[in-house]
């Protein structure tokens, strides 16, 4: 009994714990698993820019050479050269979770292979096995390792292991409610709730004070919908839209205009 009660308190304790741990590693993992899918895409665009840039410029120089005047050259776009950030942050997104994907199973597999040369009762697939309901965190029992000189490496194996677990579930849920809200209309924005810290505003909140901030007028404030404007936000992230700013147009009150001729004092 008394050994029960313990396992218990330690498990209450501890679990939270570890689980604080193997995320703050799975956090460490998932920036350099970044920084690495950032890299190599960049490397990719600067190599197809460097191969398509020699081209691009000999179409452009041609067709310059065709133009009569200076005015039809002002006529010749650069619609090509427009900023592809959106398009190197969606390539950026999926090439993580792509990343993250091939490296979990190589993770898996390079350990089921050290895991069968030390382990006698595993073999290459056992050992697959018990990685996988291991990292999955299924933990069935039915194998588990017995050389006690490796224990400490297949333990580390394991942290590891489920840190990277940690990143995999992350993403997964992140597409997961993508997908269960594809396609619904984008409505109550208003009244979404954003965590800063240990307090909270809603949108309509944040909106009205950074209106307040920047002096806007606060009848603009009032009359902005919110639905419609983060639906309009999306589509400037997703390259749909070139940008949300419209320009203001200039009023001027005839009244307060001061003839040169009208005054006197000018004379």
């Amino acid at each position: 009994m008394e050994g029960r009660l313990f396992v218990i308190a330690y498990g209450v304790l501890g679990i939270p714990f570890t689980m604080l741990a193997i995320a703050s590693l799975g956090k460490f993992l998932a920036e350099i698993l970044k920084g690495i899918t950032q890299l190599t895409v960049r490397l990719s665009k600067t190599i197809f820019c460097c191969y398509s840039v020699q081209k691009q410029f000999k179409e452009k120089e041609a067709l310059i050479s065709d133009l009569k005047n200076d005015d039809n050259k002002k006529g010749i776009s650069n619609d090509d050269d427009i900023s592809g950030n959106s398009e190197i942050k969606k390539v950026e997104k999926w090439g993580e979770a792509l990343v993250l994907i091939v490296a979990f199973f190589i993770y898996i597999i390079i350990g089921s292979i050290v895991i069968a040369s030390y382990e006698p009762e595993m073999d290459f697939f056992g050992a697959i096995y018990f990685n996988f309901v291991s990292l999955t965190t299924i933990g069935l029992g039915d194998l588990v390792p017995k050389n006690e000189k490796y224990l400490v490496l297949t333990l580390i194996y394991s942290a590891v292991g489920l840190a990277l677990t940690t990143i995999a579930i992350e993403i997964a849920a992140e597409y997961l409610k993508m997908l269960h809200y594809f396609g619904r209309k984008i409505d109550n924005v208003a009244n979404v709730q954003i965590w800063f810290g240990g307090k909270k505003l809603t949108m309509k909140q944040l909106v009205r004070n950074l209106g307040d901030y920047f002096d806007l007028p606060v009848n603009e404030i009032a009359d902005l919908n919110l639905d419609e404007f983060v639906n309009a936000a999306i589509k400037v992230e997703a390259g749909e839209l070139g940008t949300l700013r419209c320009p203001r147009p200039i009023t001027v009150d005839i009244e307060s205009i001061i003839f040169v001729d009208a005054d006197e004092s000018y004379m």
